[in-house]
């Protein structure tokens, strides 16, 4: 665990008008499990990016068993045994377990240049994953898997590569907390066996149970490297955020209004006979395993899925959402889990990503009103403290953070009753994270009603005021917040076990 497979130091990239690395140090032992934490845009991402070889530096030098290197691409990293698994998967969904963990290395007959050994393939690909699973079929699709499958295909894949050092980006993201003990303990295996791994996660809990040391990243530095056993998550957190968060949940129970929304015996989905109701200035959970049916429910009162059976009524006013545009009328707001897919034009401005929910009310003579486009989304852009050099920045660029700030400005534009938060704080930092829940705070003293999914527990005991659990597609129970644990809601979501 002392001997250094990598050093990095005095890192410094420059991008047109941004110093991303000042200067950075960072060393990684042979078997360690190394996290990398800090505020989306604290340039963990660009560092790692240098390391892979997508990036080059501009100063520094970089150390890897003993030998000082040079400027390299990404193939030469991965001959070097430097692996990286991004976020967002970098596989190919129509293809085998098979040919994604062989790529460019399938074996052939009668040399290089003859067709493949299809057996010889099957058999090397079963004997990589074996090593960590044996309940993947190799010639199974990809696109066929669980997203805590196609991490395992990775993490094989990067096997096959004589890998000696692994980097994870949120390998959890999309995981239930079953998969995500399976992944953890898959990683921590991998470290045994003196794998070296650079983990980046924005969840607390799995890094102090994962890492054996954690480098803390701000504005660009690292400010703080520490033994895993010797700190404590409020020391992390002010490292990466520069100061203390006296209240990460500052939700404060008020006294409901009056009923807002009323759902009775909805299926929609993997969603049965679903009845609940939502009072103004309510935060209402919504809690259950992946799976369980939670996204079927919220699409279904979005009029985004259809709705086989039952009737959603709003201030007594009996709906027929047939589609968003419908709910949007009805002042029913929605910001899905998976922003970059559902809920940005990621080529787009700021501007145009804020506007485009209220695109007509915009429109003169048939065009855009650009300047009062621009006025709307400033205003956002102030309220909500979005980071962003100005509304015409592509929102691609922005942290994950930033980028959530600018789907729910979104939505907020539309002036909604009811704004339902799908798993609203998926993949941004802590200090993203309670400027959100700040905003949901005065969203309810403003007599907004919220439906909140979240796969986070902590996040669904702190910030609702009641919680609805759903297993397998019904609902299972109601919750009041004096009476909700992190035991009470698992036995619920686990159907009672």
């Amino acid at each position: 665990m002392d001997e250094a497979i990598l050093k990095m130091q005095g890192i410094t990239k420059r991008f047109p008008g941004v110093l991303a690395l000042d200067h950075v140090n960072i060393t990684l032992n042979k078997g360690e499990i190394l996290a990398l934490v800090g505020e989306n845009g604290a340039g963990k991402s660009t560092l790692l990016k240098i390391l892979s070889g997508a990036y080059t530096k501009d100063e520094g030098t970089i150390e890897y068993q003993g030998q000082v290197l040079g400027v390299y691409t990404p193939k030469e990293a991965i001959d070097m045994g430097i692996s990286i698994i991004y976020q967002e998967l970098d596989n190919y969904g129509t293809l085998s377990v098979t040919e994604n963990i062989l790529v460019n290395a399938m074996p052939r007959k009668k040399g290089s240049l003859g067709p493949i050994d299809w057996n010889a393939a099957r058999k090397r690909a079963r004997d990589i994953i074996g090593q960590i699973t044996d309940e993947i079929d190799v010639d199974a699709p990809v696109s066929s898997l669980t997203a805590a499958q196609q991490q395992l295909v990775e993490i094989a894949k990067a096997m096959s590569r004589n890998m000696k050092v692994l980097i994870m980006d949120e390998p959890t993201s999309a995981l239930n907390r079953v998969e995500t003990e399976q992944l953890i303990k898959i990683v921590k295996d991998l470290a045994s066996h003196g794998i070296s791994i650079i983990y980046i996660s924005h969840r607390m809990d799995e890094i102090f149970s994962l890492s054996d040391r954690i480098q803390v990243m701000r504005d660009g530095k690292s400010v703080g490297c520490f033994q895993t056993k010797e700190v404590d998550e409020e020391t992390i957190v002010k490292e990466m955020v520069g100061r203390t968060l006296d209240s990460m949940y500052p939700h404060v129970p008020q006294k409901p209004g009056e009923c807002i929304l009323k759902v009775e015996h909805l299926s929609c989905g993997k969603a049965k006979d679903i009845s609940f109701s939502l009072h103004r200035g309510e935060i209402l959970g919504l809690f259950g395993l992946m799976g369980a049916g939670r996204t079927s429910v919220v699409r279904g009162i979005f009029g985004d899925a259809y709705v086989r059976e039952g009737h959603i009524e709003m201030n007594g006013t009996l709906l027929r959402n047939n589609s968003p545009q419908d709910a949007i009328r009805h002042k029913i707001a929605y910001v899905p889990n998976e922003r970059k897919v559902e809920g940005l034009m990621l080529s787009e401005s700021v501007c145009s990503n804020i506007s485009i929910s209220v695109i007509g009310r915009l429109m003169k003579h048939f065009k855009i009103d650009s300047r009062e486009e621009k006025k709307m989304s400033d205003q956002w852009i102030k309220r909500l403290g979005i980071r962003t050099p100005s509304g015409e920045t592509k929102v691609e660029t922005l942290s994950g953070g930033n980028q959530q700030k600018v789907v729910i400005a979104r939505w907020l534009e539309t002036a909604p009753d009811i704004l339902i938060l799908n798993d609203p704080t998926r993949g941004i930092d802590v200090g993203a994270k309670a400027e959100i829940y700040s905003l949901m705070e005065d969203l309810c003293k403003q007599g907004m009603g919220i439906i909140m999914i979240s796969s986070e527990l902590q996040e669904t005991l702190s910030m609702s005021d009641r919680i609805l659990v759903m297993s397998e597609g019904r609902m299972a129970g109601e919750v009041t917040r004096e009476d909700a644990t992190q035991e009470n809601l698992m036995k619920l979501a686990v159907g009672g076990i």
